[in-house]
């Protein structure tokens, strides 16, 4: 998975405080779940969802943590 644009270091360090508190609560990241709750943090800045759930994903695998992709409801905002 390659990211098409570069977060802000703001949203980067969201991804990375997001994800290492999911390694406490889950066995697996739900990459798209965790990029979802990041994007409406940041919904003003319109970025793609797949951007961020890149980074998301990238992050995770740096830190050894089993990733998953589980299919979105589609988003209506």
């Amino acid at each position: 998975m390659t990211m098409l644009i570069k977060l802000t270091d703001d949203m980067q360090r969201v991804v990375e405080v997001k994800v290492r508190s999911k390694i406490d609560e889950a066995p697996v990241l739900d990459v798209n779940a965790t990029a979802e709750e990041i994007r409406q943090i940041f919904a003003d800045q319109n970025v793609a969802h797949e951007d961020i759930a890149a980074s998301v994903a990238k992050f995770a695998a740096q830190c050894g943590y089993p990733v998953e992709f589980v299919a979105l409801a589609p988003q209506h905002d």
